[in-house]
């Protein structure tokens, strides 16, 4: 009789652990879901609107936020099963876990309404209501399990530090998010393959490659007969053209890269780049003058059949001069926005747009 209790007894037990060890899964699984919910709205305006704002000088990088929250996730998980594992006949388990639950839907809220609207104004609205969430949640679990509260403060001071983060894109992007329209995330596809998405007050899609606009200009250089276009402004407001449009020059001779030099060396750095599937060598020289450093752009790049993806036995060049406006120049929010605009600007797409729609007679 002895031995039937006590083995009834290591069943309970391992019962008991099995279930414990579900609860966690379970709790884990549902907190992380908030987190991919939330991303399904942050990933798209991570590289789009996002990269374009004005952000305070304390905004850690874009790749930090992922890691984080994952780990944040994680530990909200655990404090809910320490909570849950009391005993869900117990009324103050069953009030701190539909706080748990609140400030998850909370949360992913703040996600759809800061990066989905990007409505940082209403983002800064319901993250104070987050942030009492949190607090509530804190005071009861703190009634039932001490490691669980504990576990609970990275959270809340993260979502601090995201309310500071939060106030001061506000106030550094005063129209951002005014009178704007979240548009859905559809995408055309173009003819030369590529996608565009839907932007504008009007959520129109935006114009394909090739299409002209008031934008884009098109040009036929005299040497080589080629006709090409270019934007006739590159929509920067601490970036300007020098020696524009792009002079072309043809090489009889196939496409090589060696990289070398320095950017302030006298022959400039040369590098590879590949945008999508081609492959460019670029080189530029720098040199600073009147506040502002002015940079020699030279992109060789394989010469292609019309309608075909193999290369020719020749070398296109575009040859080009931008002016960078030094932004030490400027005191904050004007300093922040230039870092911004310079370090997210892209200018081997303009590039790459402008060799694909070449057209050579």
């Amino acid at each position: 009789m002895t031995n039937i209790n006590k083995n009834t007894k290591t069943v309970d037990i391992n019962i008991m652990k099995m279930n414990n060890t579900l609860k966690l899964i379970i709790a884990i699984v549902v907190s992380e879901l908030a987190g991919i919910i939330g991303s399904v709205f942050t990933t798209p305006s991570i590289a789009g609107w996002y990269a374009g704002i004005v952000k305070p000088a304390l905004n850690p990088p874009a790749w930090v936020f992922g890691p984080v929250w994952t780990t944040l996730f994680a530990l909200m998980g655990i404090t809910a099963f320490l909570v849950w594992k009391k005993g869900l006949d117990r009324r103050d388990v069953k009030i701190a876990l539909g706080i748990f639950l609140g400030q998850l839907v909370l949360n992913t809220l703040w996600s759809i309404i800061f990066f989905g609207l990007r409505s940082p104004g209403g983002a800064l609205i319901e993250i104070i209501f987050l942030w009492l969430a949190i607090l509530a949640m804190i005071v009861a679990f703190a009634k039932i399990s001490k490691p669980a509260m504990w576990l609970l403060l990275p959270y809340i001071l993260w979502v601090s530090f995201a309310g500071y983060l939060n106030y001061s894109i506000w106030q550094l992007n005063p129209s951002s998010g005014s009178g704007q329209v979240a548009c859905t995330q559809e995408a055309k596809l173009c003819p030369d393959g590529s996608y565009v998405g839907r932007t504008g007050p009007k959520c129109e899609f935006a114009q394909c490659p090739g299409e002209n606009n008031n934008l884009w200009i098109t040009a036929t250089d005299s040497k080589t007969g080629i006709t090409f276009q270019y934007p006739k402004t590159l929509l920067t407001e601490y970036i300007h053209t020098v020696d524009w449009p792009p002079q072309i020059q043809v090489l009889n001779e196939p496409f090589t890269c060696t990289e070398a030099g320095s950017e302030t060396a006298r022959a400039g750095q040369t590098l590879k780049r590949m945008v999508d599937d081609r492959t460019y060598c670029v080189t530029k020289k720098s040199e600073g003058a009147a506040g502002s450093v002015y940079t020699n752009y030279a992109y060789a790049f394989p010469l292609y059949s019309t309608d075909s993806t193999q290369a020719e036995h020749k070398t296109v060049i575009f040859t080009f001069s931008l002016q960078a406006v030094q932004c030490a120049n400027y005191d904050d929010p004007q300093k922040t926005a230039c870092e911004n605009e310079q370090s997210s600007f892209d200018l081997d797409s303009t590039v790459d747009r402008m060799a694909r729609i070449m057209v050579i007679k």
